[in-house]
Order: C-alpha cells, then sequence, then structure tokens
C-alpha cells in the first residue's frame, strides 16, 4: 500500500509538472521520488530520527526517512487514526508524542518495508529515539544513537565528527555500501549552493506584503531530505525564482495581507481550513515558519563531516532554550510579523516546556502570541471550534494592536 501511494503521488505530481512547473509541486515531487527509493533495490533504506545527516546517507546510496515525516504523511492522508489506536492497544500512552505514536503502530501492522539501518539523534527529543528502539524490536535490529553536544565548541564539534564517522562504519557493517567521499564533498558544494537560494527566497519573504501564502512553504522542513543533492539546488532555486517573479511583478501571496503571522515549530498536519479561514476571513498570512529558518555558515567542502557537525551543533534548537528564543524573537522583528502561532503539540516536550517562555521573549518587543492546544497528528481529539473560537479572539485582539 504505502509503495501504490508513493507511486501514484510521484505520477500525479509529475504529470502536473508537465502541464506547469512551480515550486511547490516540484518540492513535493522529489519528496515522493525520496519515498520511492525506500522500494528500490539499489537503495538501502534507513529509518531516522528529523535530525541525521542525509547528506552522509545519500552519499552511500541509503535512502533515509526521518519517522516524523511518516507520522505527518500518514496523518494528512486521514490513515493515523488506525495506527493510534493499535499502538495505544498496545499500552503505548497518549502523553507521549503522536508522530511516534503512528509510525510505532504502522511498524506493528506491517506498513512499513523492513529497515536495513536504524539511526536516531539525541535532539531534538528523546521520543524519536525510543520509537525508533521500538521499531528495531519489531525488525529485530540495534538502533544507532548519535549524541549530539550542546555547546558549541571545538571539542564538541570533534566529537561529533568522530560520532559520525562511527555512524558510517556502522552503515557499511550493515548494509555493505560504502562512503563515496567525493560525493561527500559534492553534497557540501550543493549545500552551498542551495544555502543562497535558500536565504534569497526567505529574504523575499520579509516584503511587505508577502509574495507567499501559507501553503507555500508550509512542511518545508522535509527539505532537509532532499540536502546535499543536485534537486536540493533546483527546487531552492524555483522557489527563489518564483517569488522574485511575484515581487517584481507585484503579485502577493494574498489579495489583501492584513496581519503577518509567524508560526512555531510544527504545521497540523491532518486535512482542516484553518489556513483557509485565516487567509480568506481575516487576510492573517504565515509569512515564516520558524524551522525554514537558514541559522548555518557556509560549509567547507574539504571537512564534510566536520562541517555537518558543526551545522548541528548550532541548530537553535540544540542547547540552551535561549538559543531558540533568540532567533524566534530576531524572526518576528525582520519579517516585521505581527502575532505569532505556537500549536502547542500535545506530547512535544521541547516546545511544551517552554511555551511561557515563548510568549514572555515575543511580549518584550510587542509581539502576541497565541498557544493552541491541538494534537498535530492526531485529529481525534481535534475541537475545529475550539480552535476556530479561539484564533478569532486572536486576531480581533491584533486588529486593535
Amino acid at each position: 500500500m504505502l509503495k501504490k501511494y508513493f507511486e501514484q503521488l510521484e505520477t500525479g505530481l509529475k504529470n502536473k509538472l508537465e502541464s506547469k512547473v512551480t515550486a511547490r509541486r516540484r518540492f513535493v515531487y522529489e519528496i515522493a521520488r525520496i519515498g520511492s527509493r525506500i522500494f528500490d533495490n539499489d537503495w538501502s533504506i534507513a529509518w531516522t530520527t528529523v535530525f541525521v545527516p542525509y547528506e552522509i546517507l545519500n552519499s552511500m546510496s541509503v535512502s533515509g526517512m526521518f519517522v516524523e515525516f511518516f507520522g505527518a504523511m500518514l496523518a494528512g492522508t486521514g490513515m493515523s487514526s488506525k495506527y493510534l489506536d493499535l499502538s495505544e492497544s498496545k499500552g503505548f500512552s497518549t502523553d507521549s508524542c503522536s508522530y511516534h505514536r503512528t509510525i510505532i503502530g504502522a511498524a506493528m501492522d506491517g506498513l512499513l518495508p523492513e529497515p536495513d539501518v536504524l539511526i536516531g539523534a539525541s535532539i531534538p527529543c528523546n521520543g524519536g529515539v525510543k520509537a525508533l528502539k521500538r521499531i528495531g524490536e519489531i525488525f529485530n535490529k540495534d538502533v544507532f544513537i548519535l549524541n549530539i553536544p550542546i555547546e558549541i565548541t571545538p571539542d564538541a564539534v570533534d566529537y561529533l565528527t568522530d560520532q559520525y564517522k562511527e555512524m558510517i562504519k556502522y552503515v557499511e557493517n550493515e548494509t555493505g555500501r560504502k562512503l563515496d567521499y567525493d560525493k561527500l564533498k559534492k553534497t557540501i558544494k550543493y549545500n552551498n549552493q542551495a544555502r543562497e537560494y535558500l536565504i534569497e527566497l526567505n529574504n523575499l519573504c520579509k516584503n511587505v506584503p508577502c509574495p507567499a501564502n501559507s501553503n507555500d512553504l508550509k512542511n518545508f522542513i522535509i527539505y532537509i531530505l532532499l540536502q546535499g543533492t543536485e534537486e536540493s539546488v533546483e527546487v531552492a532555486k524555483l522557489y527563489r525564482d518564483e517569488f522574485k517573479y511575484r515581487v517584481e511583478n507585484g503579485i502577493t501571496g494574498l489579495s489583501e495581507e492584513k496581519f503577518r503571522l509567524m508560526w512555531i515549530q510544527n504545521r497540523i498536519q491532518f486535512k482542516t481550513d484553518i489556513l483557509k479561514i485565516l487567509e480568506e476571513k481575516y487576510g492573517a498570512n504565515i509569512v515564516i515558519d520558524e524551522l525554514n529558518h537558514v541559522w548555518w555558515e557556509p560549509m567547507d567542502e574539504s571537512q564534510p563531516l566536520r562541517s555537518l557537525a558543526n551545522r548541528m551543533i548550532t541548530h537553535p534548537i540544540v542547547g540552551p532554550v535561549e538559543r531558540r528564543l533568540e532567533v524566534i524573537t530576531q524572526l518576528a522583528q525582520e519579517y516585521k510579523i505581527d502575532g505569532a502561532v505556537n500549536p502547542a503539540h500535545w506530547g512535544c516536550r521541547q516546545t511544551a516546556g517552554a511555551r511561557v517562555l515563548f510568549k514572555d521573549a515575543l511580549q518584550k518587543i510587542g509581539i502576541p502570541l497565541i498557544h493552541l492546544d491541538v494534537d498535530c497528528v492526531d485529529e481525534r481529539n481535534y475541537a475545529p471550534g475550539q480552535i476556530m473560537t479561539r484564533l478569532e479572539a486572536f486576531l480581533e485582539m491584533l486588529s486593535n494592536y
């Protein structure tokens, strides 16, 4: 069933691209192609958590997929409830993250093809690592865990670089595939090229009104699956060109942009009318997602592993929450936002624990924030009337600011 889903998605988007090329279509098409790889004998399969260096895996012909992406995908196709019910029937607590419970249920039900390797990272949370461990138990496989240092020091970068070397040995032993070092260095070249386009397209979104609408860069975090590939450069350039054309020709994301919003952490993954109502009824546009921010400096092609380690350690979500607060307030000012939305995803410990700090930090610069108590994957607990009532009250407050 999963193979058929990716094949149909890939074919459908290919046909649409032949009719008309858009950045969003090309982006989702490339993600669909990656999904199809997990059924391609020319590639090995890696189930991972979100912050694993896919450049290394791609350089070893290993197709990496992070479990949170699959949880989101199952929610978007309306299938998550089935797998949530299954995992909960086996004793997995509803207090845990539904992204992870969904993928565990899917593995229990036989939806997932057997992985060749399982690789987890200690950030952004340990829930993903624990989910991988359960998947490892189902398939009788060990999990390789990357322990990400939280201090930004040369020693920390050395430590993570050494872990990446150990990860390469693990993948080689489990799959028989060797690292192509020249290919790895080329991924850094592609990263640097894509980075420039990403910065440009983000800067274009700072225009008032914004050239993008709330959906253009929705869930763009899954772009990390493309990082270090030629396709990543092409997708980023398409977005840059599209947004540049809109700005130069006076084309806006919304016909009338009244409110500029920032979205913190995850989007809601199952189908809702929230974005449509925000845009059409209130003229509210999500102009920046926290997780779309480009935080890393250009990387050194001659030291690919060390460059990848430095990028990871400097991620705003790693380490003390003050790093993340600094980035959030910086984005709020640069994008001239009127308000921020935090879905406060149930079971997401690192965000739930900081929700008051988010609000306090933004209030200091005069930006209101609303917390939506919602599970971004589990639609069984979704109360659309209650959520929209709170959002409407928030937007009315913004109009009086």
